[in-house]
């Protein structure tokens, strides 16, 4: 099974369309359509609750995120879009991290991996930061270091897939 993995970095946009793939995972609010997205964090729960149309996929949450939606008492309006709640390591694990993880479970063996340009450059730039301004320059090599560090993991314990980081270089 071939799936593009979208996460959220600027080399976003070298995703040109879903031919060729059996499946499309995003990150936190996809930026284009997918067949499901993995949502870590609350503040996404948040806005999710205040703007019903952010996010229009089946979901996988965090168990963290999960339990925002019964604190702010919204988990009926949640509830549609569970696909799986899903466990994260406790440090530098990110959507994309577990939007990988939760296609290999699917029985990925090809994963194209667009917009984590951290794997490429010093950056923590994302689409996400589009609707939260939760980016601190002061942690951006400490974190870049460990997504890198958690994605080596992920394919060295993975040896049966194909991982190709995308990035549009033009």
């Amino acid at each position: 099974m071939k799936v593009a993995v979208l996460c959220n970095g600027p080399s976003r946009f070298a995703y040109t369309g879903r031919l060729g793939y059996d499946y499309v995972i995003g990150c936190n609010i996809p930026w284009t359509e997918v067949d499901a997205t993995v949502v870590l964090d609350e503040n996404v729960i948040h806005r999710w609750a205040k703007e019903p149309d952010l996010i229009r996929c089946k979901t996988y949450f965090s168990r963290k995120a999960w339990m925002e939606t019964d604190a702010i008492k919204k988990r009926d309006f949640f509830h549609p879009y569970l696909i799986e709640v899903i466990d994260i390591m406790p440090e530098y694990d990110s959507s994309g991290h577990n939007a990988a993880r939760c296609a290999i479970k699917l029985g990925a063996k090809q994963l194209d991996i667009y917009g984590c340009d951290s794997w490429f450059e010093q950056t923590l730039v994302s689409y996400t930061h589009k609707y939260f301004n939760d980016l601190n320059p002061d942690n951006i090599k400490k974190h870049v270091m460990g997504w890198r560090k958690r994605w080596e993991e992920i394919i060295k314990s993975n040896p049966d897939v194909m991982f190709n980081f995308i990035r549009n270089v033009s």
